[in-house]
């Protein structure tokens, strides 16, 4: 039987392979320690990084420009009961937080960083009750003795108690709402099925609209879709 000198070379390729496996499990452990490596210097790195020159500005620029240009249209779909589910390659963190600071300024936003891992489900919805209740105290221009009173702190009040109470409805609250933006909904500490459906509900509650991206790119976008369809979902790449 004849071998080729393409056999040939891609057989001594292997053999070397193994022979090298065979000596590198011989139990010898290397020298080397991480403390070896010359490390950069941090203040060094972000000058450098600071002078690189960035690429493709211009068609950046005007792909935000259009993005800019549908905010009209993303606040009517607040406005009409709807929240906003962007997804897609790249970070959505500076789009949504410009959004969040040059339109929804006549509604109280609360930011949610989904990407920490010790996030509280729990704080954020004491947090929304009281942006609410101030809110409602607010626009209703009505004095004080007449509202309601809070007979519990929002802190001590369970979640369903704080969802109810997110959810009933107010006598002429139908024109405002308090917006909570979630930067990553899908990020470690809120992927969990628990708080998913938390975070369906607080969604589905009559005075809330969520702004939320999506930032993991094997995230199932159906999963958002299925467990809260008032989505308007937005892909920006």
């Amino acid at each position: 039987m004849e071998i080729n000198d393409g056999e040939e070379e891609e057989f001594g390729f292997s053999r070397n392979y193994f022979l090298a496996k065979e000596v590198g499990g011989s139990g010898k452990k290397s020298t080397r320690r991480i403390s070896d490596i010359d490390l950069v210097d941090e203040q060094e790195l972000r000058a450098a990084a600071a002078n690189i020159e960035p690429k493709h500005e211009k068609e950046i620029n005007s792909l935000l420009d259009g993005y800019k240009s549908l905010y009209p249209k993303w606040v009517f779909d607040l406005r009409c009961g709807f929240g906003l589910l962007c997804y897609g390659f790249g970070s959505k963190k500076a789009l949504i937080e410009d959004f969040a600071t040059s339109v929804l300024n006549d509604y109280s936003v609360i930011v949610v960083n989904g990407y920490v891992q010790s996030i509280n489900l729990k704080q954020v919805l004491t947090a929304l009750a009281e942006v609410w209740w101030e809110q409602i105290k607010t626009r209703r221009r009505t004095p004080s003795k007449i509202l309601p009173k809070v007979q519990q702190p929002f802190s001590s009040r369970s979640m369903d108690d704080l969802l109810a109470f997110l959810d009933s409805p107010q006598e002429g609250a139908t024109d405002y709402f308090v917006s909570l933006v979630v930067h990553n909904i899908d990020g470690p500490g809120l992927r969990d099925s628990e708080n998913q459906q938390f975070l369906a509900r607080i969604a589905s509650c009559s005075c809330v609209r969520i702004v939320a991206s999506i930032d993991h790119v094997n995230a199932p976008l159906c999963k958002y879709i299925l467990n809260c369809c008032n989505y308007a979902c937005i892909f920006i790449c």
